[in-house]
């Protein structure tokens, strides 16, 4: 198993991550400001110091005149900063809020396109013969999360990775899907995967109509922290797992290090069969 392909995967996720790469530049603004406020306070109290220890009746010397010039210069610079800063965090929040409600939108796009795709089959199903039933219910429904298995891979350590299925076409038997991950440029890569290729993630209502997967058992596991599936060994299932991350299935990862992770129930899938 490539483990560097694992960092870069996760590193690349978080360094292409619109949405958190502009937090993450407001959260570090907001500390700038908090900074620069506490500096005006500072130089504020100076001057006020200086204000309240002369008598300006009988006027200043020449230092003192200058220290307070030197303040006020000071002070107009950190005002004028403090509004360049405030402006720059409320321009980036109203870019991070039209983010999300874009985010939100296409969400509730997807969802509305799957409840009708899922009607359709419905009403496929029940004017169809038996045979035509079953195979329409084996279909994966467009936005539905996978895991794929990349394409021109013949290691045999195949590395499946976190996708989305974008459509079906019947006459090949492949799934158009999308990875989760953003390359180097920003875009994100589609594949045309056999459907032996093509395991469905189960949401977290599917999870527990399902049994347990045993011990002993090889699944394929998202590794903690990437967008990648590697085959691993069940050490101990969630009912079973009474340590720090109970609810995880605990595997241990096959490769040099024999790793032991904890992983999410909805991404330890079983094997798939060797066809």
């Amino acid at each position: 198993m490539d483990r560097k392909s694992r960092t870069s995967r996760s590193a690349s996720l978080e360094e292409t991550n619109e949405e958190l790469s502009l937090w993450k530049s407001i959260c570090t603004s907001l500390a700038k400001l908090e900074t620069i406020q506490k500096e005006t306070e500072s130089v504020l109290n100076n001057i006020n110091k200086i204000h309240l220890s002369v008598n300006l009746d009988e006027g200043i010397t020449s230092a003192i005149s200058e220290r307070l010039k030197d303040y006020y210069q000071n002070g107009i610079t950190l005002s004028s900063t403090e509004a360049k800063t405030i402006s720059d965090i409320i321009e980036k929040v109203s870019v991070l809020i039209a983010l999300r409600e874009a985010s939100e939108s296409s969400n509730e796009q997807k969802r509305k396109k799957r409840k009708t795709e899922a009607d359709d089959l419905k009403n496929i199903s029940s004017s169809s013969s038996p045979g035509l039933i079953k195979k329409k219910s084996d279909v994966i429904l467009p936005g539905t999360t996978v895991a794929a298995r990349q394409p021109n891979k013949k290691d045999k350590n195949e590395e499946w990775i976190l996708a989305v299925v974008i459509s079906f076409l019947s006459e090949k038997n492949k799934y158009h899907v999308e990875d989760v991950e953003q390359d180097e440029y920003g875009q994100k890569q589609r594949y045309w995967i056999p459907a032996r290729s093509v395991i469905t993630v189960p949401d977290s209502y599917e999870i527990r109509q399902l049994p347990e997967i045993k011990i002993g058992q090889d699944v394929l596991a998202l590794y903690p922290g990437t967008t990648c599936f590697y085959k691993a060994t069940v050490i101990l299932p969630p009912k079973q797992n009474k340590e720090n991350n109970s609810g995880s299935y605990k595997v241990q990862f096959e490769d040099d290090n024999n790793e032991v992770k904890y992983v999410l129930p909805e991404h330890v899938l079983e094997m798939p069969k060797q066809k």
